[in-house]
């Protein structure tokens, strides 16, 4: 018989089914939860044609704004965006943060880590040194003095990690940790060498009696 356009709203409204949600992963830097961001992003989804009785997939488009302080596993809804079919309400687009792999800095909770590597005779001097902060910045750090930088010691950055999700304008810590490198190749003078000597043989050390020279 003759199509009816109200046929498929009539049939929605008495059986209240919606179709499954559409789950999308949207990946986004360090950088989008500590400045905000507007993200656009592109899914598939499957749409009625020929008055309902076909289906075909399409590429959709829609925009997120990505706040200060949000973390992974935010959600946002958009209600009805996702696919269609006959009979029922189309479904929701559930779109999830995801954090993705970041080439400096690893994330936890409103912390950040960060590794910094030093030359063996910066360590040794505990010479002031310089990290690249999140945002851009140059974060000055003051290793403690007269103590070498050993690997692994950590100093603490307050307020440079993220934005908070209940105040933004407050944020985490970064942590720094510090990898030492010795040179690959050392090439002394006796007098060189000597003043090594001298400079190491008068510093106190914490050794275990079974690496103790004779």
């Amino acid at each position: 018989g003759e199509y009816d356009p109200f046929e498929v709203y009539h049939k929605v409204i008495y059986t209240g089914r919606k179709h499954a949600a559409l789950k999308v992963n949207l990946g986004v830097c360090i950088e989008d939860l500590v400045e905000g961001h507007l993200s656009t992003f592109e899914f598939d989804r499957m749409v009625c044609v020929d008055g309902e009785r076909e289906r075909q997939p399409e590429r959709c488009q829609l925009q997120i704004s990505v706040s200060k302080g949000m973390r992974p596993g935010t959600q946002f809804i958009f209600e009805c965006e996702g696919d269609e079919l006959s009979g029922v309400i189309p479904s929701d687009v559930v779109v999830t943060l995801v954090l993705e792999p970041h080439t400096r800095f690893l994330c936890a909770g409103d912390d950040l880590a960060t590794v910094l590597h030093l030359p063996i005779h910066h360590a040794l001097s505990a010479a002031p040194c310089s990290v690249l902060g999140v945002d851009g910045r140059t974060l000055r750090l003051q290793p403690p003095k007269g103590v070498p930088v050993l690997p692994g010691t950590l100093l603490k950055c307050p307020s440079e990690g993220l934005p908070l999700p209940h105040d933004p304008s407050l944020r985490g810590d970064l942590y720094v940790r510090f990898e030492v490198h010795w040179p690959s190749a050392l090439s002394l003078s006796p007098d060189q060498a000597s003043t090594l000597n001298s400079l190491f043989s008068s510093a106190p050390y914490a050794l275990p009696p079974s690496v103790h020279a004779e």
